[in-house]
Parts: C-alpha cells; sequence; structure tokens
C-alpha cells in the first residue's frame, strides 16, 4: 500500500510542479499585472489560458526525464532538497541545449535561458515539498524489509 501511495504522492508532485514552473515562466515573462488597467479582464483571461497551454507543454516535455528522476530518487531513497534543485535546473537548461525534442532552439538570450532555469529550479524545489521529502519506500526497494515490524 505505501508504494500505491507513494506512486500517488509522486504523480500530484509532479502535477504542481509542472504548474509552479509554468506560472513562475508567465510572471517573468510578461509580468503580474496589465500595463493598462482598463484591459485588466482581457490580461487575466490571457494568463490563464497561457498559464494552462504552458503547464501542459511543460508538463509534456518534462514528463519523461522527471520520471527517471522520481524512479532513481525512490529507489535509493534521495531526500535533499539539492537534488530536486539540480535536477530540475538540468531540465530547465535542455531546451538551451538543443536536447528538448519539443522546444525550438532559443537565440541564446540570457533572460530566456534564466527563466528556463529558474522554473526548473522552481518545479524541482515544489516537487521535494510535495513528494520528494518523504521519498523512499522504507527501504523497500534496496533491502527487502519492510521495516520494524519484521524484526520481531
Amino acid at each position: 500500500m505505501r508504494a500505491i501511495g507513494r506512486i500517488f504522492a509522486a504523480l500530484i508532485g509532479f502535477i504542481l510542479a509542472v504548474i509552479a514552473a509554468a506560472l513562475f515562466m508567465l510572471v517573468a515573462s510578461v509580468g503580474f499585472e496589465p500595463a493598462d488597467p482598463a484591459d485588466s479582464f482581457w490580461f487575466w483571461g490571457n494568463f490563464g489560458v497561457g498559464a494552462a497551454v504552458t503547464a501542459s507543454y511543460l508538463g509534456a516535455m518534462a514528463l519523461a526525464p522527471w520520471a527517471v528522476v522520481i524512479v532513481v530518487t525512490e529507489a535509493f531513497r534521495l531526500r535533499s532538497a539539492l537534488v530536486y534543485l539540480v535536477a530540475g535546473g538540468v531540465l530547465g537548461i535542455l531546451p538551451v541545449l538543443g536536447i528538448a525534442p519539443l522546444m525550438r532552439p532559443l537565440d541564446n538570450d540570457p533572460r530566456n535561458i534564466a527563466i528556463l532555469i529558474a522554473a526548473g529550479f522552481v518545479g524541482g524545489f515544489v516537487y521535494w515539498l510535495m513528494a520528494g521529502r518523504m521519498a523512499g519506500i522504507d527501504g523497500v526497494f534496496l533491502t527487502g524489509s519492510r521495516g520494524p515490524k519484521d524484526e520481531r
């Protein structure tokens, strides 16, 4: 049952991390308030639609690499925030290196590169907050034991 709980925690953590990274990217790119207060209705409408599209796009791009990170961190019970921050930063830099298949090559604009890497950090941190702090199933993968009850 614990394994099923960890799968759900990882799934929910991934979804929330993608949403946080998408919101960060939008706020860093277009700001958090409209230039003209009269356009606030259209700004927030476009912001909401843009957040949904960006989150779905980021989720599609990050699913396979982040699944590898999840499996490794769960198997080896890596619970350090630094692991998830580095993994998020690496995922953020993949489009800059031209490795992300769904992303067009960037024009090496330092601002866009910084936004992508920082969004990766934000996503990695949010995942750590939601699921990474409790990574691992108390040694089931590594030792085969189920915990203190087996030591009777």
